[in-house]
């Protein structure tokens, strides 16, 4: 597998018990017996079109109505097959829903459907449901295998092919025109380049001699059959989204390019006008349509890898419930415990806090929030309880997240929980945790993130010092990384030296007893 497949329209994560160049970092339970591997494959898009349509987790789109009136289109591409966006009269409807459809809203949560017998419930988002751009008696390249037999054929030469030439007489039939010695395949067009395909390969399989171009060679001919695709996967709403406002429409950059590829798809199926039937006509709204497919192919890569994009934003844009603050010793903490000031627990619980004050002492959402912004940089006794509340209504404390810039090694996000407040300012911290963190306390800052759901149980099982650190994911021996620093064993050594003269005889027999029983 080739470095040309790091991405596809349609990305999905294999098993696999072969090698392959190209490795995703994914952790999978140890076993003698199988090697576990992931890895980015090239999917056979009409085979992937065909399970979808089969399991209900997709739709044909067929419209190719103007843009603004596509938007109430459930054949189109902003069909709310995928779900009801915030700019729907019920945005949260489909939230709760039978297996059917039929019965939705959590008014309804709990009743059993007449017609598909199950019990309506939540339902998440689904982000793997597709819509599908059929083409029914023609075919486009597979975007990354276009990719490949461009690097195989040359890009000016395999445009040469893609691109149809035609040639006239007087009363305007087609007339077969010299053949260029250099490209005989020069101007065949898309079709004839999907109907000729081996014969081309094996052209340019003779003329390029190079071990490069024959890996190459094989490399195509290997996933024969996933070069050429009927079926283009159009993803979810949720993943480019657009708003209706008034009379305009914004949408996300791919929704453009989504609607000229379903508008040429219809005009390349529709046979009805004889310029349609046209073989020139046909080939160029093909060519039209493989050159959308490569920019879509280009604008989601934009999208992932750029300043901007979705990855980026994800894992490095900013964050609801979060704050920052300078760190500080705390001897007694265990090592998954922090303390937390009272300032940054305004900002991390605001939205809690302003809930409390409203049902609680009957402020208006609108006071209560003038109330806590007013009260952050001095502690109010009434905000204060509410944190401690909210603190012991846990019985390990708040979990949260601590993170240090840049995260560069496995440790520099920790799983925590906060058991209390410290100085303004401040958060308080256990010696033990510094050096997966690389920090110490000549003002270093960390920044905390409050789990307000479910999730701090799978960040425990991966990210809590106290359960997932203290074996190495390196060896699987001890990690000294949790131990005890050097100074830290001085100290306490030192202290208990120091304070011996003070051992009564009963304490140090008690000791000794100890020791014995420990041997």
């Amino acid at each position: 597998m080739t470095l040309e497949t790091h991405i596809i329209i349609v990305i999905k994560v294999k098993e696999a018990h072969k090698m392959s160049e190209l490795k995703v970092n994914l952790h999978y339970p140890a076993s003698d017996k199988y090697t576990y591997e992931t890895y980015l494959d090239r999917l056979n898009l009409d085979e992937e079109r065909r399970k979808d349509l089969a399991s209900g987790n997709g739709f044909v789109i067929t419209s190719a109505r103007p843009i603004k009136d596509d938007v109430k289109d459930p054949n189109g591409i902003f069909s709310n097959r995928w779900g009801r966006g915030l700019g729907d009269l019920d945005p949260f409807s489909d939230r709760y829903s039978c297996r059917c459809g039929l019965l939705k809203s959590r008014f309804n949560k709990g009743q059993i459907c007449p017609v598909c017998k199950t019990k309506v419930d939540f339902v998440d988002d689904n982000f793997g449901y597709f819509g599908w751009i059929v083409l029914e008696e023609n075919w486009v390249i597979h975007p990354t295998l276009c990719m490949s037999l461009q690097s195989f054929i040359g890009t000016e030469e395999f445009r040469n092919i893609l691109v149809y030439q035609s040639n006239k007489d007087e009363d305007g039939n087609d007339i077969e025109g010299k053949v260029n010695k250099k490209e005989p395949f020069f101007g065949i067009g898309m079709i004839e380049f999907h109907n000729r395909f081996d014969e081309i390969m094996e052209y340019y399989k003779n003329k390029f001699k190079t071990q490069a171009k024959q890996d190459k060679y094989k490399d195509i001919m290997g996933v024969k059959d996933v070069i050429f695709t009927q079926s283009i996967p159009v993803f979810t709403t949720l993943l480019r989204p657009y708003t209706v406002s008034g009379s305009e429409l914004h949408y996300e950059s791919t929704n453009a390019i989504y609607k000229i590829m379903a508008s040429l798809a219809v005009r390349i199926n529709s046979n009805g006008l004889k310029m349609n039937r046209n073989k020139k006509s046909k080939n160029e709204l093909l060519y039209d349509l493989q050159m959308k497919i490569k920019e879509l192919f280009d604008e989601i890569q934009k999208i992932l890898a750029g300043k901007k994009g979705a990855v980026r934003g994800l894992m490095g844009g900013r964050f609801n419930f979060s704050a920052r603050s300078v760190i500080g010793p705390n001897h007694k903490l265990h090592n998954d415990e922090i303390m937390v000031s009272y300032q940054m627990l305004c900002s991390l619980l605001q939205q809690q806090i302003i809930n409390i004050l409203h049902k609680a002492y009957n402020m208006h959402y609108n006071e209560a929030y003038i109330f806590l912004d007013s009260n952050r940089r001095y502690e109010n006794p009434i905000i204060k309880e509410i944190i401690n509340s909210l603190i012991r209504s846990h019985p390990r404390g708040l979990p949260m997240l601590i993170n240090r810039n840049p995260t560069i090694n496995y440790g520099g996000i920790l799983q925590m929980y906060c058991i209390g407040m410290c100085s303004p300012y401040l958060m308080q911290l256990p010696n033990n945790i510094l050096p997966y963190l690389a920090a110490d306390y000549d003002g270093d800052t960390l920044t905390a993130l409050y789990i307000i759901n479910r999730d701090f149980e799978h960040a425990m099982s991966i990210f809590n010092p106290a359960q997932s650190l203290v074996i190495s994911r390196n060896d699987g021996q001890l990690d000294n990384a949790c131990l005890p620093a050097r100074d830290q064993v001085i100290s306490a050594n030192t202290m208990i030296q120091l304070s011996r003269e003070f051992y009564t005889k009963e304490y140090l027999a008690e000791i000794e007893a100890l020791k014995a029983e420990a041997v």
